[in-house]
């Protein structure tokens, strides 16, 4: 019969031939399948991971580009002489701070006084007996103010009778010169 004749060279000579290589045939036809199936299923997760990365990207440059535009529309509102603006409000809260210590030592010192004054009202509760004694001068002095009354009532009327009398001696001319009522 006809001999086969080996066309590889000499080295290989211990190797299986490609009718008998493993990844030959059926077997590499059900891997390269499967890698493709996985390829596939990876570009329907990377695919969309990317264009969303790029959207939020672009979103974040945005955000960023605003945001610089903001704070260069705020620097550009500011006031020039802002920091001597600033120098006179601390030159102003120190004279208030000044000033509410001046009140607080004044505001200490009426303490004082309250509590002095306080302290007399205390030693005033403790004269109720001279109250009572002036209680009874002053009802006193009432019934003293009544009787001058009724005296100065007596002595009008006392006027009023001299007075009548004095007209009843009119016919004496001599004496209507003479009194003087």
């Amino acid at each position: 019969m006809t001999e086969k004749h080996d066309t590889r060279p000499n080295d290989d000579k211990g190797k299986p031939t490609n009718a008998e290589s493993p990844f030959e045939g059926d077997a590499m036809d059900r891997f390269v399948k499967s890698f493709e199936a996985s390829a596939r299923r990876w570009e329907l997760v990377v695919y969309p991971a990317m264009v969303s990365f790029v959207i939020l990207a672009a979103y974040g440059f945005f955000l960023i580009y605003s945001l610089s535009k903001d704070i260069h529309t705020l620097a550009q509102g500011m006031d020039p002489q802002m920091a001597k603006n600033l120098g006179n409000i601390s030159d102003s809260v120190v004279y208030l701070s000044e000033n509410i210590r001046t009140m607080t030592r004044r505001v200490d010192k009426m303490t004082t006084f309250v509590e002095d004054i306080s302290g007399k009202m205390d030693t005033l509760e403790n004269l109720e007996p001279m109250l009572a004694n002036m209680r009874g001068m002053n009802t006193s002095m009432g019934g003293m103010d009544h009787s001058v009354r009724a005296m100065s009532m007596t002595s009008d009327a006392m006027r009023y009778e001299m007075g009548k009398m004095g007209h009843s001696m009119r016919p004496m001319n001599f004496m209507g010169d003479f009194m003087p009522w």
